[in-house]
């Protein structure tokens, strides 16, 4: 018996707590290091692009799925599939399974910005005097079973505890607590790292593009990306769309979903490379960027312990919000698919969550001889979520929307709460066709490279 089903208290917060959803790591950790790794301002270009003709156009095919059907993914492929009914409900079940995974480990990394405030608050940050020093001291933490144990479990509570109160009294509320303060955090480090000396050559690095270090394998990056950092392709941006009134606007809600994400990760772009710039550090240090690099950027440079200790609460807000909607995604389905209460499904699946987190947890230290396939069970994780299982659930909303729906009801859907007018008919044509053409086939080629047929 599915559970009455509650609703946003309005648009605003909706995009606030979507936006949180799409705001998490992928822009504060991974954005920066991969930008560095690839050559900075041509791959912003080629990553913005990838954003806007494939990113939003899945992203709004998968809300207004959410919309329409009012239910979590699994019960919404399960009602409305009108063939292939089986293939559509394990489906759902992949995007269940995606969330799953990547907040088993989400948890980790989040659980590690949450250590890094209080390393703030203690003082050892400002004790660096090089990246080494950062490095080393991050991997001894890391190793220690009680330290990022502890912290996961943290994580794991706080998304607990806003789940537990629902919708709008949970999720809602603190969506519009923490993106306001995420903001004023962010623009500060802004602010803070143009104001530094020798910061024009990080201003340089992101907006001046050197279309020589561009390959291939760039613009594949640049569109796995825009899926991982959007949220696309595991249900959270469909249960969230099940949360809409029916006359809410989700073409405009998309869009201003996908512009403050992009925004962001811009700015959190600014404030760090402007940093790492000013005080000579390499900007492609890759996925150690954050945690090995930024400590002894903050460490060597004037009111660097204050810094340090607003970036790790930026980072740990952004890891918040996001952690809370995949859980939220969860619990939904869990709730649309059985009899039980909110409160006991929250409880259950965040100490699942917690459990599946700690071979990943572990895998830096005591369990760090365990590989598979040459990587960490952490790695493999974030590979298969991130590469494979992301991408497939961005391919299986298109597919869905754009080829198994009726276009008809598509365009009704999309129109309502958004306005009926022949540009408006235009704009909907044109959005559905990078939907049913272009979304599928660019999704393809990002899943051909994650499993290695291109390079």
């Amino acid at each position: 018996m599915l559970e009455k089903r509650e609703h946003w208290g309005n648009r605003f917060g909706f995009i606030l707590a979507a936006a949180g959803s799409a705001v998490g790591l992928g822009n504060i950790w991974k954005f920066p290091y991969i930008t560095g790794e690839n050559g900075g301002a041509a791959f912003v270009i080629i990553y913005l692009l990838c954003i806007f003709i494939v990113g939003v156009p899945v992203l709004i095919a998968e809300v207004l799925l959410g919309r329409y059907s009012q239910l979590g993914p699994v019960t919404t492929f399960r009602r409305y599939a009108r063939k292939h009914k089986t293939f559509w409900v394990a489906a759902g079940g992949l995007f269940f399974l995606t969330g799953l995974i990547i907040l088993s480990y989400y948890n980790v990394v989040a659980g590690w910005s949450a250590g890094y405030v209080v390393e703030s608050i203690s003082g050892h940050i400002a004790a660096f005097t090089s990246s080494g020093d950062a490095a080393v001291h991050f991997q001894a933490l890391i190793s220690s079973p009680w330290w990022i144990l502890s912290f996961q479990f943290v994580f794991v509570l706080a998304g607990g505890l806003v789940v537990y109160f629902g919708v709008k009294n949970g999720i809602e509320k603190i969506a519009r607590l923490l993106m306001p303060v995420f903001f004023i955090i962010l623009v500060l480090l802004v602010i803070w790292g143009i104001s530094l000396e020798g910061s024009a050559a990080g201003l340089r690095f992101l907006w001046e593009p050197d279309w020589s270090t561009v390959s291939f394998n760039t613009v594949l990056t640049a569109l796995g990306h825009a899926f991982f950092t959007l949220s696309v392709g595991m249900g959270v941006l469909l249960t969230y769309g099940s949360y809409l009134k029916k006359d809410d606007n989700v073409f405009f809600s998309g869009i201003m979903i996908a512009l403050l994400d992009t925004l962001i990760a811009l700015l959190a772009g600014l404030a760090i490379f402007t940093s790492v710039f000013a005080m000579g550090f390499d900007p492609a240090e890759g996925p150690g960027l954050v945690f090995n690099v930024l400590p002894a950027v903050f460490a060597n440079m004037p009111g660097g312990s204050i810094f340090s200790l607003l970036f790790f609460s930026l980072l740990s807000i952004a890891a918040l919000t996001s952690t809370i909607s995949i859980l939220e995604m969860l619990v939904s389905t869990l709730l649309d698919e059985s009899n039980l209460s909110r409160h006991r499904v929250v409880i259950g699946t965040s100490a699942m969550i917690f459990i599946l987190g700690i071979p990943s947890a572990l895998s830096f230290g005591k369990w760090s001889h365990l590989q598979l396939f040459g990587r960490s069970i952490f790695d493999v994780m974030d590979y298969l979520s991130a590469n494979i299982l992301l991408p497939l659930g961005g391919l299986l909303v298109a597919v869905f929307v754009g080829w198994y729906m009726q276009k008809r009801e598509v365009h009704d859907e999309l129109l309502r709460g958004f306005g009926d007018s022949y540009g408006k008919r235009r704009v909907t044509a044109v959005w559905f066709d990078l939907v049913k053409y272009a979304a599928p086939v660019l999704i393809f080629l990002v899943f051909l490279s994650a499993i290695g047929v291109l390079k």
